[in-house]
């Protein structure tokens, strides 16, 4: 397996998710947003070039696509803006899961990352918006003892690294542990004696 991050001797990675590759629809709903914005510029330029051209003038011609360029360059300067955003997004976001912390860096625009051992999480939490169970994303909240919440969002698959931290969670807390063994206590009085010289 291929792992994100560093893991310390006798540590076993459990799980690794990025976040969702649906999180690429940002960019495209923002495309179309300027396109609905820029719909109605669209017939008005054709029009007044059909009419420059109706008149005889074909050196207006450079100038029409010079004003469709300065119309669509927003569009896509922007669109690319939020697509480039995206992308490093995607790229850097990265859940870890092993048999003793849980590992996590996210965020779009401000950067959240740090570790978390596994006995600290107390409770766990999971959300699936109605696009996001069709998509197959999610988050997964984690709540430690201190109160403190992390929300690891637009998980692929969530229920199943909700079902995997769940797992992990049992067996960090299970007191079938091997407890540091005591020295032998003795059956009768002899511990409160002096022992003859």
């Amino acid at each position: 397996m291929n792992s994100f991050s560093a893991t310390q001797p006798n540590e076993e990675i459990l799980k690794e998710e990025r976040i969702h590759p649906g999180i690429f629809a940002l960019p495209v709903l923002v495309l179309i947003a300027f396109g609905i914005i820029t719909l109605p510029v669209i017939p008005f330029l054709t029009m007044t070039r059909n009419l420059a051209s109706q008149f005889g003038s074909q050196q207006s011609q450079p100038a029409f696509n010079l004003i469709w360029l300065i119309v669509l360059l927003p569009d896509l300067l922007i669109t690319g803006a939020v697509f480039v955003a995206v992308l490093v997004a995607y790229l850097k976001c990265h859940v870890t899961l092993t048999d003793k912390r849980l590992i996590y860096t996210t965020g779009f625009l401000a950067r959240y990352s740090g570790e978390l051992p596994l006995e600290n999480i107390d409770a766990l939490f999971m959300s699936e918006p109605l696009l996001g169970r069709l998509l197959g994303y999610g988050t997964v909240t984690v709540c430690t003892l201190g109160g403190t919440r992390f929300k690891l969002d637009f998980l692929s698959k969530p229920h199943l690294f909700h079902a995997a931290l769940q797992r992990a969670l049992a067996q960090a807390k299970s007191p079938v542990r091997s407890a540091p063994k005591l020295a032998p206590v003795p059956q009768d009085d002899s511990r409160y004696m002096p022992k003859p010289s």
